[in-house]
């Protein structure tokens, strides 16, 4: 926060006449800056310029009334503006309680300072060097591989409802979405700044760096909902998979006469640094099944973190969709296979690492043995019951098509008995359902 910032706290007023006192700083990109007020339900979003200050050349009042235009879904979990400050370029909008951005799933530098003055868990015990052990312990710390899967799912369905509505959002980075905690987190979009209809041509792109599409990068085309996919996906494979989907040995490790400041570029306009050459999408993917001139060199194995169904489509994005944009799986695949992997994931009681229920008898991570397990079960689909306590929330996708809007909407309760390997509804809740059944999976020994 800058000092000029600092000395406005207490004094931002918008065009109401409402005031807001500045708390600490949520997040900061490529457009602007969000900080948290004393409202706990309330932020304030300042537009930057290129010198770091507020931009007060832009005219958010137009802006933002032609943003309030625009046919978006029901309920949809975009935080709006409310209201335009008055003397100060920036706005307010929603921010629900105790909400954080994305970039929590990252280890930062403060937080791996406080895990660094922490006994490392024994699971980790053998990785001499604490430094490489650190990652993996926010990892488990914040969710694992299940509470990730879970709030990317949420805002792959977001995005594909405005998708739907003919809407591009144009900078999805892990600054921009933000999560609740508990099992269940409400996730959403903060920056309604450059949502807009897609244009067949004209208009102009804002992207996060390391996230932005290479058609964008390379300035051969505009903000787009397949843009927005490639910036989910990129998010999507760092986040679940601790490595970004670019920076692979070609990057890490280069030949001496590739890598160095005279090197020749891989394709006329392309940047000499390799890194840059990596974000704008000129290296093959890190897991390319066709190129392994990038292969990956660090993050957790695939087969840990991903399913069949999402590593295809990281595949395809990445693959044939760097190049070729059309060939990028639309989000609607996305929400459906994050949720049906979080679905298929435990979360190991040992260690807190999760993994996928039914390929390991043991936790790949500490070794422990796999807990007793319940599976619910319908023609439609099918999902391991949390074994915390034992009454259940059954979601509207056990039963239905599955739902952009309401596949978390819970459904049914059921009274879990695994002694008794019974289920039966909760007092004062609906009758089960027929066609619900439950798989009951004893403790691996």
């Amino acid at each position: 926060m800058s000092e000029s910032t600092f000395a406005r706290r207490g004094k931002l007023l918008d065009q109401y006449g409402n005031r807001y006192d500045l708390k600490d700083e949520l997040a900061r990109g490529g457009q602007g800056v969000v900080y948290r007020t004393s409202d706990a339900d309330l932020a304030i979003k300042q537009p930057l310029g290129p010198d770091g200050e507020p931009d007060r050349s832009s005219d958010l009042q137009q802006h933002f009334q032609n943003v309030r235009c625009l046919p978006l879904p029901p309920r949809i979990l975009v935080s709006l503006p409310l209201a335009v400050l008055r003397d100060e370029p920036g706005y307010v909008m929603k921010l629900l309680r105790g909400m954080t951005p994305f970039g929590a799933f990252e280890l930062s530098g403060d937080m791996r300072e406080k895990l660094a003055a922490e006994q490392l868990p024994g699971w980790l015990a053998g990785i001499k060097d604490k430094n490489t052990a650190l990652p993996l312990v926010h990892y488990a710390k914040s969710g694992s591989t299940k509470r990730r899967l879970l709030a990317l799912s949420r805002v792959a369905a977001i995005l594909a409802r405005l998708h739907a509505a003919g809407l591009t959002y144009g900078d999805v980075s892990p600054n921009n979405c933000f999560m609740g905690w508990g099992d269940a987190p409400d996730v959403w979009l903060i920056d309604a700044d450059n949502l807009r209809f897609e244009l067949v041509r004209g208009g102009s792109s804002v992207f996060t760096p390391r996230y932005g599409a290479p058609e964008i990068v390379q300035g051969t085309d505009r903000a787009r909902p397949r843009t927005d996919a490639w910036a989910f996906s990129v998010m999507a494979f760092e986040t679940l998979a601790l490595v970004h989907p670019f920076i692979g040995q070609k990057v890490l490790d280069p030949d001496d006469e590739e890598g160095g400041w005279d090197a020749e570029p891989v394709a006329e306009g392309a940047p000499v640094d390799l890194d840059e050459q990596a974000y704008a999408g000129y290296l093959p993917f890190v897991d390319d099944e066709n190129d392994d001139l990038n292969r990956a060199v660090s993050g957790l194995p695939r087969g840990l973190v991903l399913t069949a169904q999402l590593a295809k489509l990281f595949q395809e994005t990445f693959g044939a969709g760097r190049t070729k944009p059309w060939r990028r799986p639309a989000m609607a695949y996305w929400a459906l296979e994050l949720t049906r992997a979080h679905d298929q994931s435990i979360s190991c009681p040992a260690c807190s690492m999760s993994y996928l229920a039914e390929s390991h008898e043991a936790c790949p991570y500490c070794g422990s043995h796999r807990p007793a397990l319940t599976i619910a079960k319908t023609a439609r689909w099918q999902m391991v019951v949390p074994s915390k306590g034992d009454e259940v929330k059954l979601p509207h996708r056990l039963f239905h098509p599955f739902s952009l809007e309401l596949n978390g909407k819970t459904e049914y309760e059921a009274r879990i008995d695994l002694s008794r390997r019974s289920a039966i509804h909760v007092r004062g809740t609906e009758q089960l359902p027929a066609g619900l059944n439950f798989e009951f999976l004893e403790e691996v020994k």
